[in-house]
């Protein structure tokens, strides 16, 4: 599954990051340490679903939110959606960052320490001094006059790798945490990703270096064992022949 930008709010902090849906929350709160400055134990997160969208009509109004501090969760359960919004709340009223707040006087109630910072999606669109707005300016994401074209050159992309794989293809996937290796099967849209607007590649790891089991958001696409699962673009699997790795094997016995 392909990362997604969402806006990373807390008391001190505004940025716009892009994060995975395969994430676990435990995965999603270390990274949101080095954001905002806040520990994993003490994060509440709470989730602005984007008032444009209607994938959410489950939620009343943009002020509505999800709180999960359940550690174990993979944000697919959660149906993010791009360019929502994940506020932050340090649960720690002694904490480094709850200190420079009250010093700021930004979004804190002195009395009682309770967090009073509240962004409505309509707020923060109109805001100046936002990420959002620096990338309105600078013509960046899909703000830029290509973006369109450049979404439609990467479609065909996908088409034409489409075209040259089946289910039960032997492919492998590289990405920053390196090679990885496994059989097609799935190849097609999923509702409970995009709404069904996107190609996906359900792809069954030979190690436990997935996701899931096969299934998103409580959707059974295909079976295969937990953690061997997963799904990506098109555009990020090759084809072809790529036998299962030995991962006991040292790098003198491939050379002979």
């Amino acid at each position: 599954m392909s990362d997604i930008n969402v806006f990373v709010t807390s008391n001190l902090t505004s940025s716009e990051r892009r994060i995975s849906p395969q994430w676990s929350m435990a995965h999603l709160k270390e990274r949101l340490e080095t954001i905002t400055g806040i520990k994993p134990e003490n994060q509440t997160l709470h989730y602005y679903p984007n008032q444009h969208s209607n994938v959410f009509s489950k939620l009343s109004t943009s002020e509505d939110y999800i709180t999960d501090k359940d550690k174990d969760t993979f944000l697919t359960s959660l149906n993010l959606n791009a360019y929502s919004r994940i506020h932050v709340i340090d649960e720690d009223p002694d904490s480094a960052v709850n200190e420079l707040s009250k010093e700021t006087d930004i979004g804190i109630d002195n009395n009682n320490n309770e967090p009073e910072f509240k962004l409505s999606e309509a707020e923060y669109v109109k805001r100046a001094d936002s990420a959002l707005q620096w990338k309105k300016e600078n013509r960046l994401g899909r703000f830029d006059p290509n973006y369109e074209a450049l979404r439609e050159k990467e479609q065909q992309e996908n088409k034409v790798k489409l075209s040259e794989m089946k289910v039960g293809d032997r492919c492998r996937t590289i990405n920053i945490e390196g090679e990885r290796r496994g059989v097609v099967r799935y190849i097609g849209k999923i509702q409970v990703i995009d709404q069904g607007e996107s190609d996906w590649v359900g792809i069954e790891f030979d190690e436990p270096v997935g996701r899931n089991d096969g299934s998103i958001a409580g959707f059974r696409v295909f079976e295969c064992r937990p953690g061997h699962g997963s799904f990506v673009k098109p555009k990020q699997v090759e084809v072809g022949d790529f036998p299962e790795l030995d991962p006991f094997a040292s790098d003198s016995e491939e050379e002979l």
